[in-house]
């Protein structure tokens, strides 16, 4: 019976030409654009630096070769250049700040940083003009002994080393979840469909009982999303990288979504009204994508959101090579919330059938 189920809400599922328009070309897309995303990260801090009038030419070189930042003429034009994004940040060294510099009297350099910079980047740079002025002898023009050195990691750093990702790879679990939220969507609106048509009641007044109806929308909620994302992770050359931990955060992540299609049906009364809720927990489930492209600039709420337990395990596991260990935890933590969304909705479908 369950078998003939999902054979049955295949053929429904790929029948509807929208749903089926936007499973194969979501997922041609996501693929697509992948391909077209840089595949080699952009680790350059471009940066710019202004000296006095009348520095001589040695000294000049050997800052600009220090502090590895284009020399400007002016306070003014770097002002300007940083506003305008060509630097990431700049700095302004006066006659009275390399006197200060020279007798060893502190003093405050002022580091100017592009719009948009997040905090814990603006301490960074900070932290690295402070030891670069620390480390120069700006007599002699050569380097002191390194002090106050301090790598600043951003993001997961397993085995010691945090190299930069490309932007594909960065934004690869937050396609993931783009296919899984389709996938989502189309279930969620074919048994909202066979609750409102009266052929959820109809097949359940046969011999078929209740739980093999919700086993039968389960395996194939979680078939589909599990098949359409192993396709796209196997298209990005990604399935070999950790399989057991891919396959098993997969399956995992199939049946939050599914959990949630579910969720929605118990609620949605029409085709829009599953179209409103879709777009609602589509935003929610994608918002912790942004925890993996600027991991600065996310709050500790993002947590709250089960989805992110989802791409952060993908973010691990395809781009930092983390063994089980390291996501055991969010595989537990994301099993737990598919099963509480997979029982709140069935619960509340069966409500409506009666």
């Amino acid at each position: 019976m369950i078998r003939a189920l999902i054979e049955k809400d295949l053929k429904l599922y790929f029948r509807n030409p929208f749903f089926a328009l936007i499973t194969l070309l979501g997922l041609a897309s996501v693929v697509v654009l992948y391909y077209l995303l840089p595949s080699q990260a952009d680790d350059s801090l471009s940066t710019a630096l202004v000296l006095p009038a009348g520095t001589s030419a040695e000294m000049c070189a050997f800052l600009s070769d220090a502090f590895e930042s284009d020399l400007l003429d002016s306070q003014e034009e770097l002002l300007k250049a940083v506003e305008d994004g060509d630097y990431q940040a700049g700095m302004v060294l006066t006659d009275t700040v390399i006197d200060a510099l020279v007798s060893g009297q502190p003093v405050n350099v002022p580091v100017y940083t592009a719009p948009g910079t997040s905090d814990d980047m603006k301490a960074a740079l900070t932290d690295i003009y402070t030891a670069g002025l620390n480390n120069v002898n700006f007599t002699a023009a050569q380097k002191q002994i390194n002090i106050n050195d301090q790598i600043v990691v951003f993001g997961p750093d397993f085995l010691g080393i945090n190299e930069p990702l490309a932007l594909r790879d960065r934004m690869l679990p937050m396609l993931i979840m783009m296919i899984f939220s389709i996938e989502l969507m189309g279930l969620a609106n074919l048994i909202s469909e066979e609750v409102l048509r009266g052929t959820a009641k109809a097949l359940l007044v046969t011999p078929l009982r209740t739980s093999q109806f919700f086993s039968a929308k389960m395996l194939l909620g979680v078939g589909l999303a599990f098949i359409e994302v192993l396709l796209l992770v196997t298209a990005t050359g990604k399935l070999l990288v950790s399989p057991a931990i891919l396959v098993t955060d997969l399956l995992v992540g199939g049946l939050l979504v599914t959990g949630v299609a579910f969720f929605i049906a118990a609620f949605a009364t029409s085709f829009m009204s599953v179209m409103s809720w879709s777009v609602l927990f589509l935003l929610l489930l994608m918002l912790p994508g942004i925890s993996i492209m600027f991991p600065t600039m996310v709050s500790v709420w993002i947590k709250a959101i089960p989805s992110y337990y989802l791409v952060d395990t993908l973010h691990r596991a395809l781009n930092y090579g983390a063994g089980w260990g390291d996501v055991s935890l969010n595989l537990l933590i994301l099993l737990a919330s598919g099963a509480a969304f997979l029982l709140l909705g069935a619960g509340l479908l069966r409500r409506r059938f009666r």
